[in-house]
């Protein structure tokens, strides 16, 4: 879990837990796998963290209007009250972190964003940390410039 913008300790610990107790959730692919490694997909993703995130008052796929265009996107998950808005990375995590992280800006609403990315993924028939790796190691690069400064 990557944080952009300052989450209290309270927020941090309570983000934390979840995905503490994330550990182990059996996701299943969803839709037909468009390789041989049927990897399950962000999508798949969001859905096993629903529960444990409505919990703590998440909205799962909140819609933003652009304040500049009126184009729409939307959140994986966003806590209104708090601000806290998390995008989660599908397996291909590392090339697709940066347009996400970029949303976090655009909404004048969001006073923190988080990355959540998976930890393993198997390839090969082994388990890896590849993708977590690789994910984490772009976001270092951006973390100085693409912190909100908000607080939450």
């Amino acid at each position: 879990m990557q944080v952009f913008g300052i989450l209290a300790p309270e927020r941090r610990a309570a983000l934390a837990a979840i995905v503490e107790r994330s550990q182990g959730l059996v996701v299943e692919r969803r839709l037909a796998s468009r390789s041989s490694t049927p990897f399950p997909s962000s999508n798949d993703l969001e859905r096993s963290l629903v529960s444990l995130l409505a919990e703590q008052g998440f909205e799962h796929h909140h819609n933003v209007a652009h304040p500049r265009t009126g184009g729409r996107f939307e959140y994986d998950f966003f806590n209104a009250s708090l601000g806290v808005a998390i995008e989660v990375m599908g397996y291909r995590a590392d090339d697709e972190v940066f347009k996400d992280v970029l949303k976090f800006h655009v909404d004048a609403a969001t006073r923190v964003g988080v990355v959540w990315v998976p930890r393993w993924k198997w390839i090969s028939g082994a388990r890896s940390d590849a993708n977590f790796r690789a994910t984490t190691k772009a976001l270092a690069f951006a973390e100085h410039r693409l912190d909100l400064n908000r607080v939450a």
